[in-house]
């Protein structure tokens, strides 16, 4: 039987089936899309209550309760667990949304093959319902997330889908969104720094016992939970791991400029298409997103009525939300989500 049929946590992974009563009702997916380093241990936490507030016991589901399935997979060049290569293959921000494109539709045709005995069968004049799938992008994630919808949404109109599993995207939500001009965000302006410092941190480590190596990320982290201090020093001792964070890192600031998506990838066009429901959260003085950028997005794409709904954090939230705020971020963006399926 397939990981992707059973509840799992993993290194490199993360997936929780639907608790719905009534099994023959089709899951709407959530699919997590990490920033950079693109480990999904750090999300863990994260997805862990987001699944608590979205799949309610079984004795407090109602007939209005939607279901919902919830999968992450950590980005290419960041997978811990499997055999490195011996000449290293560095993903650019291109082959990650290949990536991430390829291991979505992958998991909805795996997925789908386990839940056959639920569907009308062929002769019905039931229709088969198809997937629905809500992307949740962080930070750089939320530009892969854009782009897979524009390709997506490209590919469907034009019938030239390669998938073997036709679904729908029907919502998106970016958080602390990285998809204008990161170049000009405060992090973008320093990237030669964090490439010496990244160098500097591949040597030390080098050199550093784990016990050490973890009393230190935990002092530097501020007292994160285990599983958080265990993920960073399993990517900072990784053969390729940094230096995949670094290439990527590169590639964004000179791929991620200017505004490249049309009306109706962002929600705002009176297409025939079903238009996916798009929410942007985005934080203050986040270093990854420059104050000015932020408000240019926000005037240019947040205005529009039935558009993309744009929120500013006005509790402080931090830009890497998983450290110590995923209770509070997970709580909004399950709010966002049901508001997505509520239509």
């Amino acid at each position: 039987m397939s990981s992707h049929r059973q509840p799992h946590i993993s290194t490199d992974s993360f997936f929780h089936p639907s608790t719905a009563s009534d099994p023959s009702l089709s899951p709407t997916t959530i699919y997590m899309i990490s920033g950079n380093p693109g480990l999904i241990g750090y999300y863990h936490s994260f997805l862990s209550i987001l699944t608590e507030k979205l799949n309610p016991p079984t004795a407090q589901q109602t007939p209005k309760t939607p279901p919902f399935q919830i999968y992450g997979h950590s980005l290419g060049g960041f997978e811990l667990t499997k055999t490195p290569a011996s000449k290293p293959k560095y993903y650019d921000l291109e082959e990650q949304i290949c990536f991430v494109q390829q291991k979505l539709e992958d998991f909805l045709a795996d997925v789908s093959g386990s839940s056959e005995q639920t569907q009308p069968p062929t002769n019905s004049l039931v229709p088969a319902s198809r997937p629905k799938v809500i992307l949740i992008g962080h930070s750089v994630g939320s530009y892969i997330a854009m782009e897979i919808l524009r390709r997506h949404r490209e590919r469907s109109m034009n019938g030239t889908t390669s998938s073997s599993v036709d679904f729908d995207i029907i919502g998106g939500v970016m958080l602390f969104p990285t998809v204008v001009d990161i170049a000009k965000s405060p992090s973008g302006q320093k990237l030669t720094l964090a490439v010496v410092v990244g160098v500097l941190v591949r040597i030390l480590t080098a050199l550093i016992p784990g016990g050490l190596l973890r009393a230190l990320i935990r002092f530097y982290m501020g007292s994160p939970q285990d599983n958080m201090v265990d993920t960073t020093a399993a990517f900072l001792e990784s053969d390729y791991g940094v230096q995949q964070a670094l290439h990527m890192a590169a590639d964004e600031m000179r791929t991620i400029t200017s505004d490249r998506w049309s009306d109706d990838v962002w929600g705002m066009s009176a297409v025939k298409d079903p238009v996916t429901r798009l929410f942007f959260y985005f934080g203050r003085n986040d270093h990854w997103v420059a104050e000015r950028t932020r408000d240019e997005v926000i005037e240019l794409r947040g205005r529009t009525d039935g558009g993309p709904k744009m929120i500013v954090c006005e509790e402080g939230l931090p830009h890497a939300f998983v450290l110590k705020n995923s209770e509070a971020v997970a709580k909004k963006v399950a709010d966002m989500v049901l508001d997505i399926v509520s239509d």
